[in-house]
């Protein structure tokens, strides 16, 4: 098996690679509910850190995605005033200025652990373009593929996709969460376009 780190931008993290041992190891997910000027949030942590962070309208279709992410863990709920991480996600969300800092248990391929890193290295108030994030890879013929690494990210705001714009500085509709969420975002994050 390779090497996987473990820290990534200083956050403890574990790194899954999406190869089979990963889809079949039995584990453990909590998740709980909260509330947003964004919507509802689920927040899901393994033993290793904040696995999945989404967006939606209500919790429903959000708990859904949850157990077809994990088919063979076991899902439970954990309590909402009670999770110290949920709380400092949804702080981030209503004050980005404030930073982020939770351990993380990324989930994705190399290539989209290198994007997302690339996108976990952009300032709060500033973006990038999924062109520039090819060429940073070294590979300028890759944009679709970051483009499809951002709408495979599962941490919705933890790994700031919404600071990754099209080519043209438009907000693209790429953004997996949606046109809304991403505006909302990066007004709190001050960009100007």
């Amino acid at each position: 098996m390779p090497d996987r780190p473990d820290y990534i931008n200083g956050d403890a993290c574990h790194v899954m690679t999406g190869y089979p041992e990963d889809r079949t190891t039995t584990e453990a997910i909590r998740y709980v509910f909260a509330h947003s000027s964004l919507g509802a949030l689920l927040l899901a942590t393994s033993d290793k850190g904040v696995v999945t962070v989404l967006m939606g309208a209500d919790a429903v279709p959000l708990t859904k995605l949850l157990l077809e992410r994990f088919p063979l863990a076991d899902v439970q709920p954990g309590h909402w005033p009670e999770d110290e991480l949920a709380m400092r996600v949804v702080h981030f969300i209503e004050r980005p200025s404030r930073g982020l800092n939770v351990p993380l248990d990324l989930r994705g391929s190399r290539f989209q652990h290198r994007v997302w890193q690339i996108i976990r290295d952009i300032p709060v108030g500033e973006t990038s373009t999924y062109t520039a994030i090819a060429r940073q890879l070294g590979a300028p013929t890759t944009e679709r593929a970051v483009g499809l690494a951002c709408s495979a990210n599962e941490l919705a705001v933890v790994v700031p996709c919404h600071r990754v714009v099209d080519e043209n500085a438009q907000l693209g509709s790429r953004y997996r969460w949606g046109h809304s969420r991403q505006t909302a975002l990066l007004a709190r994050e001050k960009v100007i376009f």
